[in-house]
């Protein structure tokens, strides 16, 4: 996920950060041209082997958003197999408005699958639940449709749907039992860079409080719409360079300090 919308989040909820990136991009993904990339791999083996040596490291949870690479996902997994960690939250990025990004391919979705198998949560949006599940959905699939698919995913993980246009509003939702609880926001027009990135980052940071989980669901699509709503009063060309998170982190960091009952 994008590094620093998570690490921005997270400081917010006064939690200590251990990155990982998997891959460094001159510039984001979209918006400016082809970006130069600098791949770690070989970095990511020399970290983990480090931080197991580290008998005052304690990592609890992790969030992960894209990976990019099939043996990246394969080093994810091995080391998350070992952390044995209580709460995992993988944000399977792999296509959008029905399709696979390109350059991926059916052996990245197995590799992807792969974390799937290790998350607590996961936030997939309506394609890539579809690639998930094996199943074809749209914007007009029926709630059943949604359920079915959320049940053939081979995780024990969480799956909450996001993105998902409904009744005039966007947002959320993910499965309690046998029927779908919907959490929504208003639409705002165009097009705004980093919302699951953001979304990813405050659901593990409310739920690393052992919040409630539909109101951890609440507050993170209500702080990614705050998010948007602070964006959209900038100019529209300024938008490829990210969400403005202002509002958003200043929620935060007071939900925090309240947590921790300090002057707020």
């Amino acid at each position: 996920m994008s590094i620093t919308a998570a690490i921005s989040t997270f400081a917010a909820f006064g939690i200590q950060t251990a990155a990982v990136p998997t891959e460094i991009l001159s510039t984001q993904s979209e918006g400016f041209g082809q970006p130069a990339v600098l791949n770690l791999d070989d970095w990511m083996t020399k970290a983990f082997k480090h931080w197991d040596h580290l008998a005052d490291l304690n990592i609890e949870s992790a969030v992960i958003g894209y990976v990019g690479k099939i043996q990246t996902c394969r080093q994810l997994a091995d080391q998350l197999t070992r952390l044995k960690l209580k709460r995992i939250l993988v944000d399977p990025v792999m296509g959008d408005r029905g399709e696979m990004y390109a350059g991926f391919g059916e052996d990245y979705l197995e590799a992807i699958k792969q974390l799937v198998k290790l998350a607590t949560v996961i936030t997939p949006n309506m394609t890539e639940l579809g690639l998930l599940s094996g199943t074809k959905l749209t914007e007009q699939s029926t709630d059943d449709q949604l359920i079915a698919a959320i049940q053939a995913c081979d995780t024990k993980a969480t799956v909450i749907i996001t993105g998902v246009k409904r009744d005039g509003g966007i947002g959320s939702c993910f499965l309690r039992g046998d029927k779908l609880i919907w959490i929504s926001s208003p639409i705002l027009p165009g097009h705004f860079y980093g919302t699951g990135d953001l979304f990813a980052a405050l659901l593990g940071g409310y739920l690393n409080f052992e919040m409630n989980f539909e109101s951890a669901v609440k507050r993170a699509v209500f702080g990614t719409y705050e998010a948007v709503v602070q964006t959209n009063h900038r100019p529209t060309s300024d938008r490829k360079y990210g969400l403005d998170l202002t509002k958003t982190l200043y929620d935060v960091a007071r939900f925090t300090l309240g947590q921790n009952r300090e002057e707020v």
